[in-house]
């Protein structure tokens, strides 16, 4: 209840209300978009134009109650024009993967499911990456991507027999 009346201000301009809803918010919402954009600098810029255009749109909220759906919403479509902006660029930190994976087998494995996601269709990894990688439920899912739920549940689904038969066909 404390949140939705954090919420109502910041609608009605206050910034310190803004900055108090969105500050416990920027590990969640780091995480998120570094799973899409795949770049610390890049995860940076998302999270900066996010709260950007939170801040200057947030009076077109309508339930405060869907605040951190609302602003996730925002991140995941920021995220996505990023991505499809650097498509062809490569990213790769070697000195930050070496210094967090030091067993080559994890690290040979992780790639492998990284680059059976990119190779599904949007609509799913989508799905699957909020769904195991950052715990959202199939409801939260279902509101954040405004899909429904029905339809969620199906793309998880269809999302996961696609990525299991794509990694049997590679043999991994």
């Amino acid at each position: 209840m404390l949140k939705e009346l954090k919420v109502k201000k910041a609608i009605k301009g206050d910034r310190q209300a803004f900055i108090d809803l969105i500050e416990p918010q920027r590990d969640k919402l780091y995480k998120i978009a570094y799973t899409y954009v795949k770049n610390e600098q890049d995860a940076l810029d998302v999270i900066q134009e996010t709260m950007f255009k939170a801040y200057t749109s947030i009076d077109k909220l309508q339930k405060p109650k869907y605040f951190d759906t609302w602003l996730t919403k925002i991140l995941i479509n920021i995220s996505i024009t990023v991505l499809n902006k650097n498509k062809n660029k490569t990213y790769f930190e070697e000195s930050a993967i070496a210094s967090e994976y030091n067993n080559i087998d994890y690290f040979e494995g992780k790639l492998d499911l990284e680059n059976e996601l990119i190779r599904l269709d949007e609509k799913y990894r989508e799905v699957i990456v909020l769904r195991y990688f950052k715990d959202f439920t199939i409801k939260e899912i279902s509101q954040v991507l405004d899909i429904p739920l029905g339809t969620a549940k199906t793309y998880l689904y269809r999302g996961l027999e696609s990525l299991r038969k794509s990694m049997e066909e590679r043999g991994l």
